[in-house]
């Protein structure tokens, strides 16, 4: 397969990917932020989020570092420092992916535990890592 299809294959799964960790940084601060018993809609609120993220958001990451290597072998970049700096940022973004999947793991499994605070700031910190990433690809400054 060219380059170009795998390329286009890896920005349609980061996409999606990203748009998955924002919707799920969105639930986690409306949850953390929520000082009240928890309801029986929420919990039906925090299946659905569950689900979305099991169903096409942690599958979108596992494809976007799939089709991601593959062009980091086709273009043989390996070797590129600022390949391993945009790694080591995805990286904290798919720990951040499993904090949120873990924290809506709990949530659905005993809807009165507290999410961790540092959660309700997953949504800033994912849009920033992920405008540095978009720097570090376009202008390979190192």
């Amino acid at each position: 397969m060219s380059y170009l299809l795998f390329k286009s294959l890896h920005i349609a799964a980061v996409i999606t990917w990203m748009g998955g960790m924002v919707l799920s940084s969105a639930a986690m601060l409306w949850l953390c932020s929520a000082k009240r018993p928890r309801i029986e809609r929420e919990t039906e609120i925090v299946a659905a989020f569950k689900r979305w993220d099991s169903r096409v958001t942690s599958p979108a990451m596992g494809l976007a570092w799939v089709f991601g290597i593959v062009i980091a072998v086709q273009g043989d970049w390996f070797s590129q420092p600022w390949l391993h700096a945009k790694l080591a940022f995805v990286i904290a973004l798919s720990a951040l992916h499993g904090n949120l999947s873990a924290g809506l793991r709990r949530l659905q499994a005993d809807p009165a535990h507290e999410p961790p605070g540092y959660l309700k700031y997953s949504g800033l910190f994912t849009l920033a890592v992920m405008l540095v990433i978009v720097f570090l690809v376009v202008l390979k400054p190192f």
